[in-house]
């Protein structure tokens, strides 16, 4: 077992040999996050960021987002609302922040419209993304630089990093199960979305990830129980829409 002295040394070469790395690629895009897995796809999963804020290609649903701070929501918010919604929140503080995703998941399961719910995601996503942690949030930029740049041992060298320093961060354990599925090891995926399940249990785009990896591997009953409860939280992920319809025909319109 690694002395504590040595991993934290580790831990923080790794950090800086991260900053150096990406120095001269900090145009980068920031969002590899919001990737999609189709159904019975095992490749690298799609981003499902749309100019209109969509889920996918026709669903027009919301994106991945911004930070929430400030007071929650109104019930009807549009997409110009989005920086006010974060405001001055604290995020660092795990208690504000548990309650603040608390509120915004209500907001965005009763939102009435695509339009309504856009801003409301950013801010969920963006605030999956405030661990309080500045190392860490610095990791998890790099992790997604990593990712498009197709570096993805060097991206799972940080995910390992990021769990070992924050093992209760939903979001990495998302990411990490991503890059898993990505290397083509499916079991080690499948136990990453899980884990980030576990932590946040309306973590919806671990549940609609874990659908389509159920779904892939022929667990037709769990991705349709996966893909459901994302649609409670989120009712505007169109991918999820869809198979959750498909899955609702094939597993339930006849005995099996």
């Amino acid at each position: 077992m690694i002395e504590r002295p040595y991993r934290t040394a580790a831990l923080a070469a790794l950090l800086l040999f991260c900053c150096l790395a990406l120095s001269a690629s900090s145009a980068l895009p920031a969002r590899a996050a919001d990737e999609e897995l189709e159904p019975g796809i095992g490749d690298a999963p799609r981003s499902d960021r749309l100019p209109d804020g969509g889920d996918s290609e026709e669903g027009g649903q919301p994106p991945s987002g911004k930070d929430l701070t400030g007071p929650p929501p109104s019930s009807t918010p549009n997409k110009q609302d989005r920086s006010d919604i974060l405001g001055n929140v604290p995020l660092g503080d795990p208690a504000v922040r548990a309650e603040m995703l608390k509120e915004l998941y209500t907001q965005l399961s009763g939102a009435r419209s695509a339009k309504d719910a856009e801003p409301i995601a950013e801010a969920i996503e963006e605030t999956w993304r405030r661990s309080g942690s500045d190392t860490v949030d610095l990791l998890m930029t790099r992790v997604d630089a990593f990712v498009l740049a197709a570096d993805l041992d060097l991206a799972m060298q940080v995910l390992d990093a990021v769990t070992e320093l924050d093992p209760e961060n939903a979001e990495a354990w998302h990411q990490r199960g991503i890059v898993h599925l990505m290397q083509n090891d499916t079991e080690q995926a499948l136990a990453d979305l899980k884990r980030a399940i576990a932590i946040d249990p309306n973590h919806y785009k671990a549940l609609r990830d874990l659908g389509a990896l159920l779904q892939q591997t022929g667990d037709q009953r769990g991705a349709l129980d996966a893909y459901r409860k994302a649609l409670v939280v989120n009712p505007f992920l169109e991918q999820a829409r869809r198979a959750e319809e498909q899955l609702s025909h094939d597993v339930e319109g006849r005995d099996i």
